[in-house]
C-alpha cells in the first residue's frame, strides 16, 4: 500500500511538472533569455556551494586567482546559461522535425553517416555544454534513427519521471547508467547508436585517472571499453548556444580507436583522446560548460598514475 502511495504521489507531482513546463513554453524566447539573466544572478548569490565550486574549477583549469576578472565573469556567464536551460526546458514540448530550425542548425550530419556505414555502432561523445537536452531531441527527430542515451536516473523521482518521458518524445530511449554494459553491447551489435556524456567525476572503480585542463580527473572507462572490444566509431557531438538563441549542434568526424593488445593501456589513452576533445570544445566557450559540477573530486592519486603523469613527488591535487 504504501509504494502504491507513493507511485501515486510521484505520479501526480510528475503531471504538476509537466503542467508548470507546458505553460513555461508558451513564453516566447526572448523573454527567457531576458529572465534568464535576473535569475541566474539570483542563483549564483544565494547558493554559496555552487558558487564556490564554480569559482575553484574555473581558477584551477585556467591557474588563474579566484579574484580574476575572468574567472568571475565566467562565473557569472555560466550560472546565467544554466537558468537559461533550466527555462528552456519548456521548449523541449514544442520541438518536432517540422520546426527544428527554429530551436537548431544541425552541421556534420555526414560524419555520423560515415560512421553509420561501419556498421559496428555509433557510440556519441558529448558532455553538459549548450543545451544537451534540446541537442538530444533535436537529433532524434532530425537524423531519423533514435538515440539510446544513458543517464542516471534523478534523486527526485517525479523530476526524473517527466524528463524522461521528454527525453523519448522524438524517438530516443534512455538506457540506466547504473546498469547499462550488457545493454549497450547489444545496441552495438546491432549499428545502433548510444550517446554518453563523458565530462562527469567518475568513482575509482569506474574510471581511469586522465588529465583534464591540465589536472588530474577521474574519468569514466566505459566509452573507451566499448569502443575497443565493438570496433564502434566514436563520434563527438556538442551544441552551442548562438545570439539568435537558437543552437548550433556539430557533429565532429568520427574517431577509431587503436588497439596494441594491451588493453588496459588503451583505455587509459582513447579516455585521454575523448576527454580532450571536451576540453576543446569547451574552451570555445567556457561559460556554457557545467562549472559547478565537482568534475577535480578525487581522493588520492595511485602511485602508477603519478609516475605515469609525471606528478612530482609530494604532489596533492586539491580536492574540490
Amino acid at each position: 500500500m504504501k509504494r502504491k502511495l507513493r507511485n501515486g504521489v510521484n505520479a501526480f507531482l510528475a503531471a504538476l511538472i509537466g503542467l508548470f513546463f507546458r505553460l513555461l513554453s508558451l513564453v516566447p524566447r526572448r523573454w527567457m533569455a531576458a529572465a534568464a539573466k535576473p535569475l541566474g544572478d539570483l542563483w549564483r548569490t544565494v547558493d554559496r556551494r555552487h558558487r564556490g565550486i564554480a569559482t575553484k574549477n574555473v581558477s584551477l583549469a585556467y591557474r588563474l586567482p579566484e579574484d580574476d576578472p575572468f574567472v568571475r565573469s565566467t562565473v557569472k556567464q555560466c550560472f546565467r546559461h544554466l537558468a537559461t536551460v533550466a527555462l528552456e526546458l519548456g521548449s523541449l514540448y514544442r520541438i518536432n522535425e517540422n520546426n527544428l530550425d527554429d530551436h537548431v542548425v544541425m552541421h556534420g550530419v555526414e560524419h555520423l553517416k560515415e560512421a553509420s556505414a561501419q556498421g559496428k555502432g555509433v557510440l556519441f561523445l558529448t558532455g553538459h555544454y549548450g543545451n544537451w537536452e534540446i541537442m538530444a531531441l533535436a537529433a532524434g527527430a532530425c537524423l531519423g534513427v533514435p538515440l539510446h542515451i544513458t543517464a542516471r536516473p534523478l534523486d527526485f523521482v517525479p523530476l526524473d519521471i517527466w524528463l524522461a518521458r521528454m527525453r523519448e518524445r522524438t524517438g530516443n530511449t534512455l538506457v540506466d547508467k547504473n546498469r547499462a554494459a550488457a545493454k549497450i553491447a547489444a545496441l552495438l551489435r546491432k549499428n545502433g547508436n548510444v550517446a554518453i556524456m563523458l565530462d562527469q567525476n567518475a568513482s575509482w572503480y569506474d574510471g581511469v585517472y586522465i588529465p583534464f585542463f591540465g589536472r588530474v580527473a577521474c574519468t569514466n572507462k566505459g566509452m573507451a571499453l566499448f569502443a575497443l572490444r565493438t570496433g564502434a566509431a566514436v563520434v563527438p557531438a556538442f551544441s552551442r548556444r548562438r545570439p539568435d538563441g537558437r543552437y548550433d549542434v556539430e557533429i565532429h568526424p568520427p574517431l577509431y580507436v587503436e588497439r596494441t593488445g594491451d588493453l588496459k593501456a588503451d583505455v587509459v589513452r582513447e579516455t585521454e583522446r575523448f576527454t580532450r576533445v571536451i576540453e576543446e570544445e569547451v574552451r570555445k566557450d567556457p561559460s556554457q560548460w557545467m562549472w559547478v559540477h565537482r568534475r577535480w573530486r578525487i581522493k588520492g592519486i595511485p602511485e602508477h598514475v603519478r609516475r605515469r603523469m609525471d606528478l612530482p613527488p609530494g604532489f596533492v591535487e586539491t580536492e574540490i
